[in-house]
């Protein structure tokens, strides 16, 4: 399918047009005010000579024609200018992959898919990135996928891998760069990928990588000149137009460029392309001066064979239009709604509301189909027309059988990833790359789409899936796929696009998503988790079994001494158990005291307590007292103060203390 992509020539005419018709209306509106103003000036020059009221009066009248004017030129600009406003164009060039670059006076380098633009330029986010924001020229290295671009104040290169700039560094004798502050005029890429730039009369020739391979200087009848426009002719020479006139010729010879003066004209400049809507406006001004008063509006056109050829549909006839004059070749058509012409079978093809599909060659016309249901036609092939009306039905009409078949599949939609964003944070898309990585802890990824059909952009519509789950379809005109706390893994994006006539391309893998798996997610690592666990369990468990076991054996030892001297020490044992019972309520009764009724010294008591209970007599004392207390618990009402006193404890908080030590209750739980 055949499409014409509109320039940015048309966008600025279009813009030229909307702010004519905004100063056209301003003037009436103003033209109504003045004479309100006039007429009040009047009367009250004749009634009152209140200058007061006049002057409110009339600055009331300004004011509300600057608030009127603002309102329709933020209207107008919102919602018929897609580039940024205010912006003066100075270069522009459509990239291999399909975007639209463009440079103006303090626009910095932008790029638009269709939907957004991304600008380039120094600001408060980069303040260093460019010298000067003012963009006078570019060109493509589609081999290195940059764009490189030169401004008032030096040159620069932009990579599309990953959407750096950088300048371009012509070294000086003393190591400056020769471009840094220079006004860059022209730019313009050769066959073999090299490069040619000129700033004021000097002429570089750069290769690919920005490294100088020779140098010219520009001059014309003994003057130096600085080149305006360089451009190459069929034979690969370099023509470079010079201001003030001049036009001067670089030929390569045996693998050497020169410079000669040619005899040329002065090259045009100031010509562009003509933008769709500026073809439609001449068309239509030449049929109302030479068409008849009925046939004077043009409904469908097509180019034909040469640069200003058309042929034009109008209500009721088939014009032929050459640039001059105005040919009638077809009458009694009634609508010519569409038209396409065929370059090789040098044959046009139109769409009429009564007599169906047509083909008009060698002055004849002839009906192919007599359908009157479509209302678009345009070549598919050479061999067969896609016949639309509009938005649901679709079909071929095979030129060589005239049959009609269903064509539901638009295969020639290619919908690709612009850019992206991160937790709001967008990112233009590497050039070549379908895959990104994303960090950690990402809650929203915005994913920009794009089918770069910049005439068709607002009626395409988008329907997008990740890892084959159910297709998300988004409105006509949004082109903007959301993800919030993708889970971590790998991620396939699968997008479908629409054409002008609502036809769904085939599914497209155009974006990897690789978001890595937080820690705490991994299978794995559980299971290292839980066999560690289950390690240090059973080592603690060995552990706790191990001392028991010595535990056990040292009691069993313990028991076996302490049997074989229960018979020597009983006496002993029962002998301080009776004297600590007989001073229980003495709070004051000591080791010494105690040692004292054993008839012992405190050395010989410590020893010999030590060596059969395992316990000192300060420890045995009070194991004695904490005994007592336990059986008054059990056996009386008694409280707890109470008892304090009655087993000799000088104060209640260490008493306390001791029972839930020796117990591991307090003596109210007891």
């Amino acid at each position: 399918m055949l499409t014409t992509k509109p320039i940015l020539t048309g966008k600025i005419t279009q813009n030229f047009r909307i702010t004519c018709a905004i100063i056209k209306k301003n003037s009436v509106f103003l033209k109504e005010n003045n004479y309100l103003c006039r007429k009040l000036l009047s009367k009250t020059k004749t009634r009152v000579a209140n200058y007061k009221t006049i002057i409110k009066t009339i600055a009331f009248l300004v004011g509300g024609i600057m608030a009127h004017t603002d309102t329709i030129l933020a209207q107008e600009t919102a919602t018929s200018i897609p580039y940024q406003a205010g912006t003066e164009t100075t270069c522009h060039l459509q990239d291999k992959e399909g975007f639209w670059w463009y440079g103006g006076k303090d626009a910095g380098l932008c790029r638009f898919d269709g939907y957004d633009i991304e600008s380039f330029r120094s600001d408060r986010q980069n303040p260093h990135l460019l010298r000067s924001n003012d963009v006078l020229c570019m060109t493509e290295l589609p081999g290195n996928a940059e764009i490189w671009f030169g401004t008032k104040e030096g040159a620069y290169i932009l990579s599309k891998k990953d959407y750096r700039v950088r300048p371009i560094v012509v070294k000086t004798k003393n190591g400056d760069n020769e471009l840094a502050d220079k006004r860059i005029n022209c730019i313009i890429t050769a066959n073999d990928g090299s490069v040619w730039l000129s700033y004021r009369n000097q002429l570089l020739h750069l290769s690919a990588k920005a490294k100088m391979i020779e140098r010219f200087e520009t001059t014309w009848e003994g003057k130096n000149r600085s080149v305006s426009l360089l451009c190459f002719d069929k034979q690969g020479n370099l023509l470079a137009s010079l201001w003030n006139g001049g036009i001067v010729r670089l030929k390569k010879n045996h693998g050497k460029w020169q410079m000669e003066a040619t005899a040329l004209t002065q090259i045009d400049t100031g010509s562009k392309s003509s933008s769709l809507d500026d073809i439609k406006h001449r068309l239509d001004s030449v049929m109302s001066r030479q068409a008849p008063q009925n046939d004077a509006t043009v409904l469908s056109w097509a180019k034909g064979t040469k640069e200003n050829l058309y042929y034009i549909g109008s209500y009721h006839s088939l014009y032929l239009y050459d640039g001059e004059h105005l040919q009638q070749l077809e009458t009694d058509l009634d609508k010519v709604r569409s038209m396409a012409y065929s370059q090789q079978r040098q044959a046009l093809f139109l769409l009429s509301k009564t007599r169906g599909v047509c083909q008009w060659k060698d002055q004849k016309l002839t009906v192919l189909n007599d359908t009157t249901l479509f209302r678009h036609i345009a070549l598919n092939s050479d061999t067969a027309l896609l016949l639309s009306d509009g938005m649901t039905s679709v079909c071929l009409l095979n030129l060589r059988t005239l049959k009609l078949t269903n064509d539901t599949i638009a295969t020639d939609i290619n919908p690709i990833v612009t850019a992206y964003a991160i937790d709001g944070q967008k990112r233009p898309m590497g050039y070549g790359k379908q895959t990104i990585t994303l960090s950690k802890d990402i809650s929203i990824v915005e994913i920009y789409l794009s089918t770069l059909d910049y005439e068709h952009s607002s009626q395409v519509q988008f329907a997008y899936r990740m890892n084959n789950q159910e297709w998300i379809v988004l409105p006509v005109g949004e082109h903007i796929a959301k993800f919030a706390n993708l889970a971590g893994g790998v991620h396939q994006l699968e997008v479908r696009a629409t054409d002008v006539y609502g036809r769904w391309s085939h599914p497209t893998t155009v974006l990897t998503i690789d978001y890595p798996t937080a820690w705490y997610h991994h299978w794995w690592l559980w299971i290292v988790v839980l066999v560690v666990i289950g390690v240090a369990g059973l080592l603690f468990y060995r552990k706790n079994r191990n001392k028991q076991v010595t535990t056990d054996v040292q009691e069993e030892n313990d028991s076996e001494e302490t049997s074989v001297v229960s018979a020597a020490d009983q006496e002993f044992i029962d002998k301080a158990k009776a004297a600590v019972a007989a001073n229980m309520t003495n709070s004051d009764y000591s080791v010494d005291a105690l040692a004292s009724d054993l008839c012992m010294s405190r050395s010989s008591l410590h020893r010999k307590m030590r060596s059969i209970t395992g316990l000192t007599p300060t420890d045995f004392i009070r194991n004695q007292r904490l005994e007592r207390a336990a059986e008054l618990l059990r056996t009386t009402s008694h409280s707890v103060n109470e008892i304090v006193d009655l087993v000799g404890f000088s104060y209640a908080s260490y008493f306390t203390k001791c029972f839930k030590e020796k117990y591991g209750v307090l003596p109210k739980d007891y």
